[in-house]
């Protein structure tokens, strides 16, 4: 092949460069069209939804070469069903609420994934107390409060100081800004959070000694 430059614009409407023994495609005209028209029998029709996939196939399978790409649409998907890779919410132990802590400090792609976990999972209408649950369930707060008690007696307990996790600070704060809430109103709900908690153990506890006060007595 000669050195220099030929464009041709063969049958199937692509316009084609030949520079020096490479070939660059540098225009598809109308390609959906193009494609219906020269083979309706072996290309089905797509929706806008999978349009991209199937270009791409179609482009690996002819052998060709774009400058245009067509990226997968994965946006809608993430929004539809938000997730965080290796972990299963609500939590339910205190390893695990230690081992996403360790997860978004390690990795910037498992923070971003909790934060807009916590983003898309939370009602709008609902406060963090109300929703609180959804992501936390009280076994696995047993061992928190917002401030932390570092020596306690019995019956009480050591509890670790949740304002020092990002999972319960920044991570929170970056997810629901654009719920209105602020440093000082996630600290006055997170508290309210636990108090519920406690509350609900402490009600748990009274039922289950009088249930066992009851087994006794007969």
């Amino acid at each position: 092949m000669a050195l220099g430059t030929l464009n041709r614009s063969n049958d199937l409407g692509l316009h084609t460069t030949y520079e020096k023994g490479n070939l660059h495609v540098v225009k598809v005209r109308n390609l959906t069209t193009m494609l219906d028209e020269k083979q309706p029998s072996k290309l089905p029709l797509v929706d806008a939804n999978h349009q991209d996939l199937y270009m791409q196939s179609y482009h690996h399978n002819m052998g060709i070469t774009s400058h245009h790409s067509f990226p997968a649409s994965t946006s809608s998907r993430i929004q539809e069903n938000p997730s965080v890779l290796g972990f299963d919410f609500p939590l339910g132990t205190e390893d695990e609420i230690e081992r996403l802590e360790l997860s978004i400090k390690q990795s910037a792609v498992i923070r971003e994934q909790y934060v807009q976990y916590l983003s898309l999972t939370k009602p709008l209408h609902l406060s963090i107390v109300q929703s609180f649950s959804m992501f936390f369930n009280d076994h696995a707060m047993t061992n928190y409060s917002f401030y932390g008690v570092e020596r306690a007696e019995y019956p009480k307990t050591p509890k670790k100081a949740m304002k020092k996790y990002d999972v319960f600070s920044v991570c929170m704060l970056d997810a629901w800004r654009s719920h209105g809430i602020n440093t000082v109103s996630l600290m006055e709900q997170l508290k309210k959070a636990i108090y519920h908690i406690s509350r609900r153990r402490y009600t748990r506890n009274q039922v289950l000694k009088r249930k066992l006060k009851l087994l006794q007595s007969n």
